[in-house]
């Protein structure tokens, strides 16, 4: 399971773990003789769900790039705020980023490269879109696309460290 079903189902679990912690610790402090004030109970578990969401969504570039492949490399990132998480105006959230394998990496005869693009969005599929490089012409063709200047790309710096010879 993965996008918004797993993080509903991950608020869900620590509402219930905070639930089971809250309610033994009230009744432990009743025994106690002490008397905690009833809202507390609802005002952890609302808390404890805020924070679970919260760390949940920065938590989740470290946990995505630490899924990708062995030698995989992050090329750009995307970053949002959102109306519901108001604090993501504060500090932006990364929602998306495009990965690289440099061992998917491929020459192709007529001396241009190709390699699949990785495009990992936060809540969405994976979509892997195959690229190819032409070092020498410092150009990039996107899937079923045509030869463009490849500028500042971060997948040809990556594919074509020399930047102007294949290889």
């Amino acid at each position: 399971m993965s996008g918004i079903g797993a993080d509903i189902l991950g608020v869900i679990a620590v509402a219930v773990g905070a639930f089971a912690v809250l309610y033994a610790g009230m009744h432990a402090a009743r025994k106690a003789g002490l008397s905690p004030p009833p809202w507390l109970l609802t005002a952890g578990i609302g808390l404890s769900m805020v924070s679970y969401s919260v760390w949940n969504d920065y938590a989740w570039f470290d946990r995505a790039r630490a899924a990708l492949p062995e030698g995989a490399q992050v090329l750009v990132v995307g970053r949002a705020s959102q109306v519901w998480a108001p604090w993501t105006y504060l500090a932006p959230v990364e929602v998306r980023f495009a990965a690289l394998d440099p061992g998917q990496i491929t020459d192709a005869a007529d001396g241009t490269r190709s390699a699949p693009i990785m495009l990992v969005e936060r809540r969405g599929q994976t979509v892997i879109v195959p690229q190819d490089f032409d070092c020498s012409g410092a150009r990039i063709r996107p899937a079923r696309g045509d030869w463009m200047p490849a500028g500042d790309d971060a997948a040809f710096a990556t594919v074509c460290p020399a930047g102007g010879s294949n290889g």
